[in-house]
């Protein structure tokens, strides 16, 4: 029997020595799914970059491109971590470390999970290992962390941290779902960085900004759009208008943003457009 239901979109957040966790974590929820999703009217969507990301370019890099499609549109995070911390980006010691600030700061609940589980010496590197647990106490000034002794104990431990998450998120009854595609009008920050000459010759590199206003839709477009940005960012964004626009699927416009000190690291985009006739609005977190 068809039911109205809320979907939230779980980011399992990892390193690439993970495969039987990531596996793992996907059963348990839809597990929970099979058992509660009907009765809570919510259904839990495992995302993972490995199989829910599309391929792209972003002249920050790749990470850039997860970051937009997966880490900012999801409402949950569960990142895990056996023996290694995974590759450096240019922000942070590892993407999995980036997506864990980048969701932490974005206000999402984030849960990081160690493996205790036994050590298999003949894949052990002791230099990522150190690396590995510099971060994990670093992190572990932050907040909890959890740890796992088996597959079985992550897969319990997981279903747990999302059903008590569930009653923080305040999601109430499921408005109905019309069928269909709907207009998906979403907002990011971009930075690039360049290299330039100063006057004496010397090479530096600089952060240039972008707001990024996209519609990842795939068939509707957002008719009549605005953005309300709020004092702080409005005064450092470089448009010419705030006219409504018409947003088509997969369309995306680009803004310069003059990021300054003192600002704060999160504001709230308010969306407002129309679809099939009906009005439609998303206040959105924005990490600048």
């Amino acid at each position: 029997m068809a039911f109205d239901a809320h979907v939230l979109e779980i980011m399992i957040s990892t390193p690439g020595d993970t495969a039987d966790e990531v596996a793992t974590v996907k059963d348990a929820l839809h597990g929970w799914n099979a058992d509660r999703a009907p009765g809570a009217q919510t259904i839990l969507l495992p995302r993972f970059w490995k199989t829910d990301s599309v391929p792209g370019l972003s002249p920050s890099g790749g990470q850039s491109v997860i970051n937009s499609q997966l880490v900012d549109n999801a409402d949950i995070v569960i990142a895990l971590f056996d023996r290694r911390l995974g590759q450096e980006t240019d922000t942070a010691v590892s993407g999995t470390a980036e997506e864990i600030a980048r969701a932490a700061d974005a206000g999402k609940p984030v849960h990081v999970y160690f493996s205790d589980e036994p050590i298999d010496r003949s894949k052990f590197d002791a230099d990522e290992y150190a690396r590995l647990e510099k971060f994990r106490a670093e992190l572990q000034a932050k907040g909890l962390l959890g740890v796992y002794s088996s597959l079985t104990d992550l897969a319990y431990k997981v279903r747990s941290a999302v059903e008590s998450d569930l009653g923080g998120l305040g999601l109430g009854a499921p408005s109905v779902v019309r069928k269909g595609e709907h207009a998906l009008p979403r907002v990011r920050v971009e930075k690039e960085k360049e290299q330039y000459s100063d006057s004496k010759g010397r090479v530096k590199t600089r952060t240039k900004s972008f707001l990024v206003l996209e519609n990842k839709s795939q068939s509707l477009t957002a008719e009549g759009l605005t953005m309300k940005l709020g004092d702080e960012l409005r005064s450092t964004l470089i448009r010419d208008s705030d006219d409504p626009i018409d947003l088509p699927p997969f369309a995306e416009l680009r803004w310069p943003l003059v990021l300054h000190m003192g600002m704060p690291d999160q504001v709230i985009v308010e969306l407002k457009w129309t679809e099939n006739g009906t009005a439609e609005s998303l206040k959105q977190p924005v990490t600048l």
